[in-house]
């Protein structure tokens, strides 16, 4: 994290921003001669340590957010949407009867105001599998709603915030009691990755899942998760003896 508080890929896409912004102001030869954000270097991002829930462990951290709210872990956990994406969803995008979800769009928070857009990469527009124990969950969210509502809801049935969410979960508490104090919410998206791969998900099912951009990014992003594919190189080598 850095000092003002923001990730390194907040830092640098803002740093983007500002780059093109002065780069466009000097080629309309405007305000500025030469553009002092071209040159700026970065030192290298470190690789992310990622939280992996089991299941166990998210049917407890499930409970312990309560009865109204709880269930969000579970989606979360189950079909590897970033919040965002949750809280984007409306009715018509959650076909129960097929087991499909569609991804179309995003919320995020800015200022304090609800912001429509689009999910993080083109191929965040993506249809996610639903499991069959999330039916019994999604089925009193979505049955009988007007079509444009929003899927799922706060328990005012206003559009779900992360902030407010982690206050009526009392998160931090949560996540206390059940032995995982430094887990984040997008940890849920993590775990998602980690409960797919154990139940034997391939790699690029996992990366069209997910919404990832290449197979690349999920193989670098994930690659903990196949480590146990590094005994079959060692156990073919032993086979040549």
């Amino acid at each position: 994290m850095s000092a003002d508080g923001l990730g390194p890929r907040t830092v640098r896409w803002t740093h983007s921003v500002l780059r093109m912004t002065l780069q466009h102001a000097v080629d309309r030869g405007q305000l500025v001669g030469k553009n002092p954000a071209k040159s700026t270097k970065f030192p290298p991002m470190r690789h992310a340590t990622h939280v992996y829930l089991t299941a166990a462990e998210v049917a407890a951290l499930a409970e312990k957010c309560g009865p109204s709210q709880g269930d969000i872990v579970r989606i979360l956990a189950y079909t590897g949407l970033r919040f965002g994406e949750l809280a984007g969803l409306q009715v018509e995008d959650v076909d129960l009867d097929a087991r499909r979800i569609r991804v179309r769009r995003s919320i995020t928070q800015v200022g304090g105001k609800f912001v429509d857009g689009n999910p993080k990469s083109r191929a965040g527009r993506r249809t996610v599998p639903i499991p069959q124990s999330l039916l019994p969950l999604l089925e009193p969210r979505i049955r009988g709603r007007p079509h444009g509502e929003p899927a799922v809801t706060s328990p005012g049935g206003s559009l779900l915030s992360v902030g407010n969410w982690k206050r009526d979960v009392h998160w931090k508490e949560s996540i206390v009691a059940i032995g995982r104090p430094t887990l984040r919410v997008h940890d849920l998206r993590h775990t998602y990755a980690s409960l797919s791969r154990k139940a034997g998900a391939d790699l690029r099912v996992l990366q069209k899942a997910m919404g990832h951009a290449s197979i690349t990014v999920t193989a670098h992003t994930y690659s903990d998760l196949y480590d146990d594919e590094l005994d079959t190189i060692a156990d073919a080598l032993d086979g040549l003896e």
